[in-house]
């Protein structure tokens, strides 16, 4: 019986993968280091904690000692910013790509169509983001250096871009555009040349890897690559020709990757250790055109998203756990791993559609703690404001940039999404080592074997709101929430939405309402006024054309949902909350317990998936309130205009916990614990 047992659990400890996730300087290097290291004595008991949180703490240091300590059970650390590095040294697809956007900036021409006002807007935008587009080629060039890594056919122009300034020099655009030109020539004549032995050189020297490699083993597509050849074509024939082989070429790469990080996993580990050590020590580095600085990464990992591919990142991240893993099995060890850290959410989607074992683990820390420990690193203000304005994905204006309506959105860091869809939340803001190492040992106790303990009231009541959230039909964001009574009762529960009696936006239709519809799901206003609207009517376009503009999602069988609340911003030519047509979850679970009599909530507590907002904030401080709980912090002032001031004390948390799948996975054992003991301790009469 003892066997069966042990097999049961055989998956869940021999294989762990974590992405951590939050805000630089929340402290995901410093959980990475600490699983890294293995378990060690720590205190699980708190004296402010109650008797049965303490009884728990207990249980899990006992688990945690006896199944932790082994090396075997230490993590392996994976940084995506040595990832990062290494794709942009491997492919010089960001640079071409970079010079490409330049040109098309240069190259584009702004037609007058309604007024000078309007030419004198897109123009003003070109040459904005022209500029930016010749200061991040300056950065490459930087980064390049910094790196020691010589591109020869782009180094002239790398020499010509540096001199420039587009502000002094306001006639440079024709001389760009010839640079550009002189580059492109260079580029495309080596392209041309290029044959399968280049390309075999090229992964030896990348690579490091010796002539007793038989690459052809690798069914790398060498005779097809040879085969593409660039001579005698027109100009469109010669660039789609141009783009087979570039793509040819990454795919000769990647191939290759996937099959040598497999079968010779100790080589391949051994090359990201040798690019890791070298990315850090250069991380390290105080001189700045000698340093190889957060804000470069962060750029690097958006030209990686934008111009590779979404999935890179975490495509390569996921050649080298297959490398850890085959070297496991070879030396009969369990397997490990920790991502330090992910800051895209796409990513996270990448893990968790692939691996049953994967986790986020979200590390929380308030923001004057982060800075002051970023300040202790010697980041200046601007640089810590820049850094988190960017891993936020907000805009120079301060606002938050929550709706994917944008490719950047989609290539950008964007730590707030990653948050909404993590599984485990961790608070890092007392750094005491026990407060981390109770939390750290808990969560790895319960993925190898769930159902030790039972949740926390906070896990319980969460996962509530968690659920809650589901019924919204918002279009936009779904956000649940519970209210508590002073004594931990659940009195209510709400979740953003239109009024009782009125159907969400999710199930409306936008062909349904455009085509007359006399139903009452739409407003007299809307079957008036808002439906003969251009706006409306031409909902994703400015062109005022026949074209259905629900096409592409109506051939995947998506329903024509819509927003009134943006397109009657539109209509006002403004931006606010006022018409959105759903109840925040706050207010709606503060409606639901008083449309039904409850006056209970009085010194109560509010769980929500969302901080409240200001107009939220407002309405828990005057029912009274004193205890909110949140995952995802709302982007205004509430906590510090609304809860810091007059006579009411409110103490907000950020959640610890886990929450979701995650809660069902490590809180729902694999058989009654009683079997289980039974199983492992009963001896047999002989």
């Amino acid at each position: 019986m003892k066997e069966k047992i042990n097999k049961i659990y055989e998956n869940r400890q021999n294989f762990i993968v974590i992405g951590l996730t939050g805000k630089t300087g929340s402290g995901c290097s410093t959980i990475a280091k600490i699983l890294e290291n293995g378990y060690i004595n720590y205190n699980s008991y708190n004296c402010e904690l109650s008797i049965t949180q303490n009884k728990k703490a207990s249980i899990i240091n006992k688990f945690a000692s006896e199944n932790f300590k082994n090396d075997n059970k230490k993590f392996k650390v994976i940084k995506p910013s040595t990832i990062l590095i290494m794709l942009f040294l491997f492919d010089n697809k960001i640079i071409i790509e970079k010079i490409s956007s330049v040109y098309k900036l240069l190259t584009k021409t702004v037609k007058s169509i309604e007024s000078d006002d309007e030419y004198n807007k897109k123009e003003e935008s070109r040459k904005e983001n022209l500029n930016k587009e010749i200061n991040e080629l300056k950065e490459i060039n930087k980064i390049l250096n910094v790196l020691q890594k010589e591109v020869k056919i782009f180094k002239n122009f790398f020499d010509f871009i540096n001199t420039i300034d587009l502000e002094k020099e306001k006639d440079i655009g024709n001389q760009i555009s010839k640079e550009i030109k002189k580059v492109k020539e260079i580029y495309e004549k080596k392209l041309a040349k290029e044959t399968s032995e280049d390309i075999s050189k090229e992964i030896r020297s990348m690579f490091n890897i010796g002539e007793e490699l038989d690459l052809k083993e690798y069914k790398i597509y060498f005779d097809k690559f040879q085969l593409l050849k660039l001579e005698n074509f027109n100009q469109e024939d010669l660039k789609k020709n141009i783009e087979s082989k570039v793509e040819l070429k990454r795919e000769i790469f990647n191939n290759f990757l996937t099959k040598y990080s497999k079968e010779n996993s100790e080589n391949f580990i051994n090359l990201y250790n040798d690019f890791n050590k070298k990315i850090q020590d250069l991380r390290q580095i105080e001189e700045d055109d000698k340093k190889l600085s957060t804000k470069d990464l962060q750029l690097i990992g958006d030209l990686v998203r934008e111009y590779i591919d979404i999935y890179q990142l975490p495509t390569y991240c996921n050649f080298l756990i297959k490398a850890y893993r085959e070297k496991a099995k070879k030396y009969n060890q369990s397997c490990y791993i920790v991502i330090d850290s992910l800051k895209n959410p796409f990513e996270i989607v990448f893990f968790k559609e692939r691996y049953s074992a994967y986790y986020t683990f979200s590390i929380h820390s308030k923001d004057e703690i982060i800075k002051q420990r970023l300040k202790n690193l010697k980041y200046s203000n601007d640089d810590i404001d820049y850094i988190h304005r960017k891993e936020q994905n907000v805009d120079i204006k301060d606002k938050q940039k929550g709706s994917l309506d944008s490719a950047k959105d989609f290539n950008s860091q964007n730590i707030t999404e990653c948050v909404q869809r993590s599984d485990i939340y961790i608070d890092n803001n007392d750094d005491k080592k026990d407060t981390l190492y109770r939390q750290i040992f808990k969560y790895l106790s319960l993925i190898v074997h769930p159902g030790l303990i039972t949740p926390s009231n906070d896990e319980i009541i969460m996962q509530l709101a968690l659920t809650a959230k589901l019924n919204s039909g918002c279009i936009s964001r779904q956000v649940g929430a519970v209210v508590l009574n002073k004594h931990g009762s659940v009195k209510s529960i709400g979740w953003n939405d239109v009024p009782e009696g009125q159907i969400s936006c999710l199930l409306r239709s936008h062909s349904e309402l455009l085509n007359n519809s006399t139903s009452n799901i739409y407003s007299r206003y809307e079957k008036t006024k808002f439906r003969e609207d251009d706006r409306f009517k031409y909902i994703f376009s400015t062109k005022k054309n026949k074209v259905n503009q629900y096409e592409e999602s109506n051939k995947l069988g998506l329903n024509d949902s819509f927003c009134f609340k943006t397109i009657q911003n539109k209509i006002d030519g403004d931006k606010n909350q006022v018409y959105t047509r759903s109840l925040h979850a706050e207010e709606n679970a503060f409606l639901q317990a008083s449309k039904f009599g409850n006056s209970e909530i009085l010194g109560g507590q509010l769980f929500t998936t969302a901080s409240p907002c200001f107009l939220c904030a407002k309405k828990a401080y005057q029912l009274g309130i004193k205890r909110i709980v949140y995952i995802e912090a709302y982007p205004d002032i509430s906590n510090e205009q609304v809860f810091d001031i007059g006579t009411h004390e409110i103490e907000i948390i950020h959640f610890r916990g886990a929450i979701g799948l995650a809660y069902q996975k490590l809180y729902e054992p694999l058989f009654p614990y009683k079997d289980e003991l039974k199983a492992l301790n009963e001896v047999k009469n002989k």
